[in-house]
């Protein structure tokens, strides 16, 4: 679907003279938002098809491992998705721009909801990844003085059971899960 409106948008750009009187060109890569894959795909969009900007990555993780690699090349990125606070600090942020705002406020805007609805006790589950561990820990410092964090859990977004982790929010009645995660595992 990514690809579809990527497509869509270039056939009208082209359509309306290009960019500064140049066709734009679209090549697609396939990341599966695995960050290893991710500087592969990046590697050859470079090195093979000769790019100079690319949209993409999707994810904080990928963003973080192409990183060095676009500064060292020279190569500009735009994720219109990544939204890990620690993108911000690297060092080759000059080659990268989002489109998307930090998990910091993401973090303080869930944390802001937690408590103008009243919640006591919060139990806090979230993927094991740049995203879902950005988001936590901004929300629990938002939250520390302000409710009982009842379970601070990090699963797997690779398994399919999540059972035990469950099992340990239910046994500690909270009055509220702050989730994050992708939808397939919600």
């Amino acid at each position: 679907l990514i690809g579809d409106g990527a497509e869509l948008a270039v056939k009208e750009i082209n359509a309306a003279g290009g960019v500064l009187g140049k066709p734009v060109k679209l090549l697609l890569e396939d990341d599966a938002t695995d960050p290893a894959k991710s500087l592969e795909a990046f590697k050859k969009l470079v090195e093979v098809e000769g790019v100079e900007v690319v949209v993409g990555p999707m994810i904080s993780g990928a963003v973080m491992s192409i990183g060095p690699y676009a500064k060292e090349r020279g190569v500009l990125f735009v994720s219109p998705s990544a939204t890990s606070p620690a993108i911000s600090e690297e060092p080759w942020t000059d080659f990268a721009f989002r489109t998307t705002p930090s998990d910091t406020l993401q973090g303080k805007a869930l944390a802001q909801v937690i408590t103008e609805r009243g919640f006591k006790k919060v139990a806090i589950l979230v993927m094991d990844n740049a995203y879902g561990v950005g988001i936590e820990v901004v929300a629990e410092e938002e939250l520390k003085d302000k409710v009982d964090i009842v379970a601070s859990i990090r699963y797997d977004p690779a398994k399919l059971d999540y059972l035990t982790e469950l099992g340990m929010i239910k046994d500690k009645k909270p009055d509220a899960v702050l989730h994050v995660g992708y939808h397939d595992d919600a």
